[in-house]
């Protein structure tokens, strides 16, 4: 054979691409064009073992550029976030048990009765290795009961449960969830447990955390007013 072999593995774009990729602060600084492509390359290379400088800055310039090309979808969003309101629980639990079918039959059945009173929280969760169930603290220990003592896998308690609640459109609207779940991030917060259940958004977190938790989310479901700035339309 004549032609040459290529070296296997990924270009220095694709690596330099997948960095950026891996590191939401750095993305998010290039989509605001805060950031210095010089900097950012010699950073790249120094975790990542590139040697071209030149080829890791055209990578990340590039890059930079598509962002450009995909604002739309960030302003999509931006709107179904704004379009959103925020509910704040407190006094929550999380019960985690094997995921039994005869187990998930006692919370059902322990849950038909709350059915009629939609103020009570009890939701599911199940897994491919465990179930879990976030309740109000008034439920839990009616629910460790009917599970039985020895079934839990773990019970966390003194948290809080902040939902955001989108208008239909965030169905058909990809990387809201991974927006919210990344302000939470960068703050910070450890979110114990994620549930999405068609419109609603639920962030379980520690009491402790939940004041700064919900100032994170209302900065972005309500944006301070920019001094100066035209008022929206209504």
């Amino acid at each position: 054979m004549s032609a040459k072999k290529q070296a296997s593995g990924p270009t220095a774009a694709e690596i330099a691409r997948r960095y950026i990729d891996d590191h939401p602060s750095v993305r998010d600084c290039l989509g605001y064009d805060i950031l210095n492509f010089t900097s950012l390359a010699r950073r790249i290379r120094a975790e990542t073992g590139l040697l071209n400088q030149e080829a890791v800055e055209v990578a990340c310039r590039r890059y930079r550029r598509q962002m450009r090309l995909d604002q739309p979808l960030e302003q999509r969003v931006l709107e179904v976030v704004k379009a959103s309101r925020i509910e704040v629980r407190t006094r929550v639990v999380i019960i985690t048990v094997p995921n039994d079918w005869e187990l998930l039959g006692q919370v059902l059945e322990f849950g038909r009765s709350l059915i009629s009173d939609r103020r009570n929280l009890l939701q599911l969760l199940q897994g491919p290795g465990a179930l879990t169930i976030l309740c109000e603290e008034d439920l839990a220990d009616s629910i460790l009961t009917s599970l039985g003592r020895s079934a839990p896998i773990s019970v966390h308690r003194q948290l809080s449960a902040l939902t955001v609640r989108s208008p239909e459109s965030i169905v058909e609207t990809p990387g809201v969830l991974a927006f919210l779940s990344g302000a939470l991030y960068r703050a910070g917060i450890n979110s114990l447990e994620l549930m999405s259940v068609y419109t609603d958004s639920t962030f379980v977190v520690r009491e402790n955390d939940v004041l700064h938790a919900f100032r994170v989310l209302s900065g972005l479901v309500h944006p301070p007013a920019v001094p100066g700035a035209a008022p929206e339309a209504a």
